[in-house]
This record gives C-alpha cells, sequence and structure tokens, in this order.
C-alpha cells in the first residue's frame, strides 16, 4: 500500500498529496511551479520590448503610459492584500492555475484592443491576477523543498522570473522582424498560456494541510505512525489564525522594505530597458530586445551561483549586500555609457549588471522565509503576500517618476536613480535574522533551530 501510494501518477487520485515528495516527483511538481510563473512573468512583461510600438500605435506619450502602469500597480496591492489570504485557506494550487487562464484570456482581448484605454484596462486586469499567484509560487515552492538551502530554494524560484523576462525579450527579438507590431506578442502570449494552465491544472498538486504544517525551519517533521485503514489527525482548527502572526512582526515589516528597492530595479530592466536603449542609444526594436536578454541570460546563471554561496557560506545578508552594491555601480557605468556605445559594449554592460543582480533575491527570500517560518508555519502565504502588497509602491514610484524624469533630464538620470536603489537595498538587508559572516567550523555544524523572532 505504501508502495504505491508513493508511485509517481498515484499522486494524482487525491485532491492533495498527503506525503512529502521525494526524487523524481519532488522535481516534477517543483517544475511545474517554475512553468506556471515563468509564463505569468512573460505575460506580465510582454509590453516592455514593444513598449515603442504601443506608443506609436495609439499616438501616446512615455508620461500617459507610466500612468497607466502606475494604477496597475495599486491594482496589484489591491490583489496580494485579498488573494495572498486564499494561498494559505484553499492551498496554493487554485492561485497557480486560474491566473493563468485569465491571461489567457486577456491577452487574446489585447490583441483585439480598438484602443490605448481598453488596452490598459486589460493590463490592470492582469496585474490582479498576477498578484494573487506571487505569495502562492513562493510558498509553494518552500513547501516542496524544506530539505534544500533556501536560498536554492529561491533561485530557482528567481529561475521563473528570469526565464518570463528572458522569454519576453528573446521571443520579441526572433519574432518583431517577421511580424512588427506590438500584436503579435498579444498572441503569442495567449497561445503559451493556454498550454501552461492545462498542464497544471492537470498535474499539479498542492501538499496538504497536514503535510505542510510539518515543515519547520528547514526540517521536516517525521510523519506519525498510522495503522492500515485508520486516517491522519486533522490539522489544529486554529492553524490559519496562528498564520496571522506574521502580520506582527516588525523585524519581517523592515524586511519586507528591500522589495521595495528592488522591485524598483527590476521593474526598470523588464519594462524599461528596451526602450532605454531604443531612445537614448537608437537601437531597432528587436535589437534592444536582443541586448536586454543578454542580462536574463546571465542573471538566470548568477542566482543558482549566488543561492549556492549563500547556502554554503551561510551569510544571507552578506551576498545579498555585495549583489546590491555591485549592481548600484554597473548602473551607474551603463547610465555614463556614451549614446553611440557600440552594441557589444552593452551587451557586456548590461551582462554584468546581470551577473550581480542575481545575487540579490534568493538570498534576500532565504532570510525572509526564516524569518517567517519562524514566527508561524502556516502564515508563508501571507508573508510573501506582504511583500507583494509593498512592491507595487516602487512601481508607483517608478511609472510616475520615471517618465517625467526621462522627460526633464534624461535616460541617464534615471539609470542612476535606479542604481542608488540597488545601494538602498543593500543597507535594508541589515534588519534581516542571522550574521554577515559565520566561520568555518560553524559552517560544518547542522543549522540551529530558527528561534522564534519577534
Amino acid at each position: 500500500m505504501e508502495g504505491d501510494k508513493r508511485s509517481f501518477w498515484a499522486y494524482l487520485k487525491a485532491p492533495h498529496v498527503d506525503f512529502m515528495p521525494t526524487g523524481a516527483l519532488r522535481w516534477w511538481l517543483l517544475a511545474l511551479i517554475v512553468l506556471g510563473w515563468a509564463v505569468e512573468q512573460y505575460e506580465a512583461l510582454k509590453n516592455g520590448p514593444v513598449l515603442v510600438y504601443i506608443l506609436e500605435d495609439f499616438d501616446k506619450s512615455l508620461v500617459q503610459w507610466g500612468q497607466v502602469a502606475a494604477v496597475a500597480g495599486l491594482v496589484y496591492s489591491c490583489g496580494a492584500v485579498v488573494l495572498s489570504r486564499l494561498a494559505d485557506r484553499f492551498g496554493r494550487r487554485p492561485l497557480m492555475i486560474w491566473p493563468v487562464f485569465a491571461y489567457m484570456g486577456i491577452s487574446i482581448l489585447g490583441a483585439l484592443s480598438p484602443n490605448f484605454w481598453t488596452l490598459a484596462f486589460l493590463v490592470t486586469a492582469g496585474q490582479f491576477m498576477m498578484a494573487g499567484m506571487n505569495p502562492a509560487v513562493h510558498a509553494a515552492s518552500r513547501d516542496l523543498t524544506p530539505r534544500m538551502g533556501r536560498a536554492m530554494v529561491y533561485s530557482w524560484v528567481s529561475l521563473a522570473f528570469t526565464i518570463g523576462a528572458l522569454m519576453s525579450t528573446a521571443v520579441a527579438a526572433q519574432t518583431l522582424p517577421i511580424w512588427p507590431g506590438w500584436r503579435s506578442q498579444y498572441w503569442i502570449a495567449a497561445a503559451l498560456a493556454g498550454v501552461t494552465a492545462v498542464l497544471i491544472f492537470v498535474f499539479y498538486r498542492d501538499l496538504s494541510l497536514r503535510v505542510r504544517g510539518q515543515i519547520l525551519q528547514s526540517q521536516v517533521l517525521p510523519e506519525p505512525e498510522v495503522a492500515d485503514g485508520a486516517t491522519t489527525a486533522a490539522p489544529s482548527p486554529t492553524a490559519y489564525d496562528d498564520g496571522r502572526l506574521v502580520y506582527r512582526s516588525p523585524r519581517l515589516w523592515l524586511l519586507s522594505t528591500v522589495i521595495v528597492f528592488w522591485a524598483l530595479t527590476y521593474v526598470t530592466v523588464s519594462g524599461y530597458v528596451p526602450t532605454f536603449l531604443t531612445q537614448h542609444h537608437h537601437l531597432e526594436p528587436a535589437k534592444a530586445a536582443g541586448v536586454t536578454s543578454w542580462f536574463w541570460v546571465v542573471f538566470t546563471i548568477s542566482v543558482f551561483i549566488s543561492g549556492w554561496l549563500s547556502d554554503r557560506l551561510k551569510v544571507r545578508k552578506t551576498v545579498t549586500a555585495f549583489g546590491g552594491v555591485t549592481t548600484g555601480c554597473c548602473f551607474f557605468i551603463g547610465a555614463n555609457l556614451p549614446t553611440d556605445a557600440s552594441a557589444a559594449t552593452l551587451i557586456g554592460v548590461w551582462s554584468l549588471t546581470g551577473f550581480f543582480a542575481g545575487f540579490i533575491y534568493p538570498a534576500w527570500c532565504a532570510i525572509y522565509s526564516e524569518t517567517a517560518e519562524g514566527i508561524s508555519p502556516y502564515g508563508v502565504g501571507r508573508a510573501f503576500g506582504i511583500t507583494a502588497t509593498l512592491s507595487p509602491i516602487a512601481g508607483l514610484f517608478l511609472n510616475l517618476g520615471l517618465p517625467r524624469v526621462v522627460e526633464a533630464f534624461g535616460w541617464s538620470t534615471w539609470m542612476m536613480i535606479a542604481g542608488g536603489c540597488c545601494f538602498c537595498a543593500a543597507v535594508l538587508v541589515g534588519f534581516g535574522h542571522g550574521p554577515w559572516w559565520v566561520s568555518a567550523a560553524d559552517r560544518k555544524n547542522p543549522v540551529a533551530p530558527l528561534a522564534q523572532v519577534p
């Protein structure tokens, strides 16, 4: 019976996986999470490489697009407040399926948009859907990998971010010469979303609440022995209420502010760098998308290097701060390149920026996850909901501020602002739980249980 229960496809017979997946099954479920989040990222970022076409087609300015993006960010924040609670109450699976299905419809309607304001409404609706998927993806990834180093877990989550961003630029670079304009990207996105949503619907299952409750401090508590035919004890009815403790931790809220500054830098790259390269360095849109792709290619490799270093050295704060300082310096270098810089120079600078940027997010997520689980293992989804709620603050400043700064002072000024945000993230990570350095002897010892964090 035991062997049958844990055979690879047997998990599909039940609404939840009531044991800790191992081996190929664990990696299969994690791959589905990464796939879903990567496609969701691609859906949200597909406008970046073709923004110049959208503005030209509807005769709108960068300032007007920034206003739309700012409203969409506020809607994202509202969606995070509302939907992050559902990830803990009803599980991760619904919030990883229906947002992707919704984006399929949004992309089809977007491709048929008769005017700018219809497209703006659809972009805003997509942000609401994405806000619900964000905390579910982070929490589900941690559910499946409690024994893996935390930073490596979130390197996998970062992989989804980077694959989505890379897809948005790479697909545009390859297809725009064939199908010029922005509408083609929406049709491609609709097809991809439909296939992905069906795959997740058929093949993904959540861990049961009982198993999730056993995940504490990077350990899996032993399962209680149960006689044949008996049922396991149901989780405490107060489990969901216990998760509310995450809202009362000052350390968690302070650590959450790192995402505000990182989000501003990240969205600058994902949403505006192709436009920067087109307007400031006078590259064709397809070529600008290709140059930006190098940032994401190197970033994808870097997140795994940084995750491995963070788990091996056990110094999350140091790794994150290193990434913040070096990425900020790269932005300053890129901001001061001459406008006639060669494509090879631009590729080199943005590749180096991507390498150092990869050191920020996985290690920060590891600190954040440790803090949240130390407060309550039942509140991880809501803890990441806090970050999903705060990150649109960066989007509001970015989308309202960037167009006006560029209009008044030029693109170089904004790129230096984005670099400054990386320095701020490096400072704020100091509020995180854990040391700046660990001796070699301490690194060889098993990780001590994480103390309850006030």
